[in-house]
C-alpha cells in the first residue's frame, strides 16, 4: 500500500516533531506547510519524510525534520527577524525559516544546489528568502547585521567575521564537534551576542553531519 505525502507529512508532525516538544504552532504550520518531498532527488521521495538525515550529494546533508525543529524551536523567532543560514544545501530549511521571520538569506558555495533551491522557493511562494554565492565561513556581510544565524550542521569553531555580522542580542545555532576527531559525538549550541560580548550554552548532545566549507583551507583551495 502506497502512503500518501500528506500522511507521511502528518505523521512527520506527530511523530517526530512533537514528541520531542515542539509544539509552537508557527514551527509546526511551517512544517506542515513546505512540501519536504520537492527538496529531495525523486529517488528520494519514498524516504523524505523519514526520521534520518537524507545525504543530497558527497558530504551534503538535509537534515531530518526532528533536527532542523529542534535546532529552530532552541530559539525565539520573530516576524521581524532577519536571518542568515549558511550552506543552504536544497533550501528546505531556508523555507521553514522563511514562514518564521522577515527575510532569509542562505549562502550555498555549491551552483548546482543553490540554483536549484532557489528555483523551488520560488516554485513554493518563499519570496521572502534568497540564497546566494558564497564561501560558507565567510557568512555574508552584505546584508548584516543578523537577528539569527543558522548552520544546519556541524562545524569546529565559528570564524569571528561571523560573529561580527551577528546584532547586538542576535544568536548563533549551529553543531560544534572536533572534526578531526572521528569518536566525537557533538553538541547543539547557541551562541548569544551581548554588547559585542559573546556567550555559548550547549542546548542537547547530538551527532550533525559536518557543515561544508569551514576547513579553513577550502577557501585558498582552486
Amino acid at each position: 500500500m502506497t502512503v500518501s505525502i500528506e500522511l507521511m507529512n502528518k505523521n512527520m508532525i506527530d511523530r517526530q516533531l512533537k514528541p520531542i516538544g515542539i509544539n509552537n504552532e508557527l514551527i509546526l504550520d511551517a512544517f506542515k506547510s513546505v512540501p519536504r518531498e520537492l527538496f529531495v532527488d525523486k529517488d528520494k521521495i519514498s524516504i523524505a519524510y523519514h526520521e534520518g538525515n537524507i545525504e543530497i550529494k558527497e558530504g551534503r546533508w538535509l537534515l531530518s525534520a526532528g533536527l532542523i525543529g529542534r535546532l529552530i524551536n532552541s530559539v525565539s523567532i520573530s516576524k521581524e527577524d532577519v536571518i542568515l543560514e549558511i550552506g543552504s544545501c536544497t533550501g528546505y530549511a531556508t523555507a521553514i525559516l522563511e514562514k518564521l521571520s522577515s527575510l532569509v538569506v542562505g549562502v550555498e558555495k555549491d551552483d548546482e544546489l543553490r540554483n536549484n533551491a532557489n528555483d523551488l522557493l520560488s516554485k513554493i511562494g518563499a519570496d521572502s528568502s534568497i540564497i546566494i554565492e558564497g564561501e560558507h565561513i565567510l557568512g555574508n556581510l552584505k546584508s548584516a547585521p543578523y537577528d539569527k544565524i543558522f548552520i544546519f550542521g556541524s562545524v569546529k569553531s565559528i570564524p569571528n567575521e561571523m560573529f561580527d555580522q551577528l546584532a547586538d542580542n542576535g544568536r548563533i545555532i549551529c553543531g560544534i564537534k572536533d572534526q578531526s576527531n572521528s569518536r566525537s559525538y557533538g553538541k547543539a549550541v547557541v551562541f548569544k551576542k551581548n554588547k559585542g560580548i559573546v556567550n555559548s550554552s550547549t542546548i542537547f548532545n547530538v551527532n550533525i553531519p559536518n557543515m561544508f566549507g569551514f576547513d579553513h583551507k577550502s577557501i585558498f583551495e582552486f
